[in-house]
């Protein structure tokens, strides 16, 4: 009798445990592995860019030509540093997509935005009275104010190749 005591429980508890390991308990919750796959999927699936930052780029760059007719604003600087921004991301994105090779307009045109961005800041265009003289260095920001709405379009390019 000292035996099957011991058994006896040993073989309760086992039973209790498998019973409560079972998915087949009114309680258990449903395994997660749709919404696994789905995450997955979405995961594998490349993020369209020209969608992505069609309406981010013409929220920042929309009256940036305008404000940008007095190169030596702090209006034009901020214009060109919200446009920057957004191209930033655009680059980042690009990168994490395959890079040049899968966005070569798109590179270049953003080559291009950044030259415009370095010759503005090389030239203290900002604040500068003679930046507004239509001989000056500083009108190069053109790349960038026009550069945008370009942007979109090569975005749109490079995805249907």
């Amino acid at each position: 009798m000292h035996r099957t005591i011991p058994a006896l429980t040993a073989a309760v508890l086992l039973i209790g445990t498998l019973a409560a390991c079972s998915d087949s308990s009114p309680h258990a919750k449903p395994a997660k592995h749709a919404a696994t796959a789905k995450a997955s999927a979405a995961a594998a699936k490349p993020k369209n860019l020209a969608d992505a930052y069609t309406d981010k780029l013409d929220a920042v760059s929309g009256g940036s030509a305008a404000a940008c007719q007095s190169p030596s604003s702090t209006t034009c600087s901020d214009d060109l540093g919200a446009i920057m921004a957004v191209v930033e991301d655009v680059q980042k994105d690009i990168n994490a997509q395959g890079g040049a090779a899968a966005y070569p307009k798109s590179t270049k045109q953003i080559a291009k935005m950044r030259a415009a961005q370095q010759e503005y800041e090389d030239n203290a265009c900002e604040g500068d009275p003679t930046a507004d003289d239509p001989n000056s260095e500083c009108w190069g920001i053109a790349a960038i104010t026009i550069g945008a709405p370009t942007l979109t379009m090569t975005l749109g390019t490079d995805e249907l190749s």
